[in-house]
């Protein structure tokens, strides 16, 4: 096993770890860390700013915005957030396995007083609140998987920044993004009250090392030339506005619900003498390689009634592009207004 660490900006830990998984210098196990040095908002490969983030907020207060190539929901970061990631090869029982790599940290934190859970697909809770949310990415065999450790964030600004849809709000019994997350201090034992988010680092990288010592943590030091590969890939993508921001559309309509076990679904669609005439998909679902394109492009055309819009979801591949949700639901999401959102405008 090898062992890397990143401090700074998100696009570089994003880059990196993309870097580890596509790199044919790598073929172990890897575990890295990073700590921002300024506050910052990280959105799914799939999501829509404009309807997730507080734009006009997040602007006045000089907040960088990232998108990461994994899929799950946007998070707030900050010097008191702790992001991690695995880095390993399909096996065929690993992959989403969202288990097998958060139980490490479980472990630590349970040791330091905190009842933490894996709840729902790919959170991180305590008393019912959320401090971490992980997110997966795949490329060829080798995929990252890792999530965030909220120990100090301000609370806050995270609640002014994210604005997530009402119906995932609603799915986690919550009205607001204030009520739904916590910081993990206040769960921490009398005696773990005062450690450093550096000390909860050393405990996590020990119980994934399975050392006694963090100085036998096995390690590799990136290279100029990795680092050259490294800031070519931030430049490509993530530096890139078009990549990070989107197109900000303007439809009739934008709906959007939360599917146990898969996560949020939004459909941004406009319709025009009963016909679908345009539709785009977006969400925190964990399937950031599906082919979105795909379902978008089968039911473009096709006539705005349930019936309809089934067979053409029928046709699209869902499980494999999206998840576990179904043409009826599908269909049901776009024809129901029960679902209808407000974007954000800024």
């Amino acid at each position: 096993m090898l062992n890397s660490k990143y401090e700074g900006a998100p696009t570089v830990f994003e880059s990196a770890s993309r870097y580890l998984i596509t790199s044919d210098q790598f073929h172990d196990a890897l575990f890295s860390w990073a700590r921002p040095l300024k506050p910052n908002v990280i959105i799914g490969a799939n999501q829509n700013v404009y309807s997730e983030l507080n734009l006009d907020y997040i602007k006045a207060h000089n907040i960088q915005v990232t998108r990461r190539a994994g899929g799950g929901g946007a998070v707030y970061v900050d010097a008191g957030n702790l992001t991690y990631s695995f880095v390993d090869t399909d096996d065929g029982t690993n992959y989403m396995n969202f288990k097998k790599y958060a139980t490490p940290v479980i472990n630590v934190l349970r040791r330091l007083g905190v009842n933490a859970q894996l709840s729902g697909r790919n959170d991180l809770t305590v008393d019912g609140k959320k401090f971490s949310g992980m997110a997966t990415f795949k490329e060829g065999n080798r995929f990252y998987v890792g999530g965030t450790l909220m120990i100090d964030v301000d609370l806050d600004a995270a609640s002014e920044a994210l604005r997530p849809p009402k119906s995932k709000l609603a799915s986690k019994g919550v009205k607001s993004v204030h009520s739904r997350v916590t910081n993990l201090r206040p769960y921490f034992s009398e005696q773990y009250r005062n450690i450093t988010v550096d000390e909860v680092l050393e405990l996590i990288l020990k119980e994934v090392f399975q050392v006694d010592d963090v100085a036998d943590v096995p390690r590799y030091t990136l290279t100029d030339q990795d680092w050259q590969t490294i800031k070519r890939l931030m430049g490509t993508r993530y530096n890139d506005d078009s990549w990070t921001m989107g197109e900000r559309l303007d439809d009739d309509y934008f709906h959007s619900n939360h599917f146990d076990g898969v996560g949020t679904i939004e459909m941004s669609f406009s319709v025009n003498n009963g016909i679908i005439t345009h539709a785009k998909i977006f969400g925190d679902f964990n399937k950031p390689n599906g082919n979105l394109a795909e379902i978008e492009k089968r039911i473009t055309g096709t006539p705005f009634k349930q019936a309809n819009l089934e067979e053409a979801f029928s046709l699209s591949n869902l499980t494999d592009n999206i998840g576990q949700v179904t043409p009826a639901e599908m269909a049901d999401l776009m024809v129901n207004h029960d679902y209808q959102e407000t974007q954000q405008k800024g």
